[in-house]
């Protein structure tokens, strides 16, 4: 199930037409932080369902926003997965502002997703953290500073090194 226009252009500023071809540029700099938000995860593959913190503090995080009809975001998946396996115990979370759970653990299994996929669709992350198109991945260090962020197809290698700077 694809999302409204306005739902779309609330979470962000986004048309249909940037969200789907990925939108490949940066996003202005000084993203939000949570401190202590949490989203509905859906119970699937490495996702526990529950409530789970968005932006835990004690060591990096990445953030990464997407949506299951977005065409970048399926390889993005990949891409994320190699980080996950590199890092298993880094705090990793994906945030959708969809709803539809059944088309969000039909994309997790579909793409291997193994790690929490977090629900957003009143747009409290979103508003937070203001990502300008799908897929948008953000890397924190352990006091929630942003270190990084990238819209469209961010390759794991680029991933890593900003995890690694945010390690430092």
């Amino acid at each position: 199930m694809h999302p409204s226009r306005r739902s779309v252009l609330r979470a962000g500023g986004l048309g249909l037409a940037t969200g789907l071809a990925g939108c490949l540029g940066s996003l202005r700099p000084g993203g939000g932080t949570s401190d202590g938000l949490a989203l509905e995860s859906v119970e699937v593959g490495g996702s526990p369902g529950g409530a789970v913190v968005v932006q835990p503090r004690g060591g990096p995080v990445v953030l990464d926003f997407f949506a299951t009809w977005c065409a970048p975001c399926k390889p993005q998946m990949d891409e994320l997965r190699a980080v996950h396996e590199r890092f298993p115990d880094l705090a990793m979370r994906s945030i959708t502002t969809e709803s539809d759970q059944d088309a969000v653990r039909s994309f997790w299994r579909e793409h291997d997703g193994t790690w929490p996929v977090l629900l957003d669709p009143e747009l409290a992350a979103s508003s937070t953290y203001d990502p300008r198109g799908f897929p948008t991945v953000f890397v924190f260090d352990a006091d929630g500073e942003q270190v990084w962020t990238h819209t469209g197809l961010a390759r794991s290698q680029d991933i890593v090194a900003a995890i690694e700077r945010a390690r430092s």
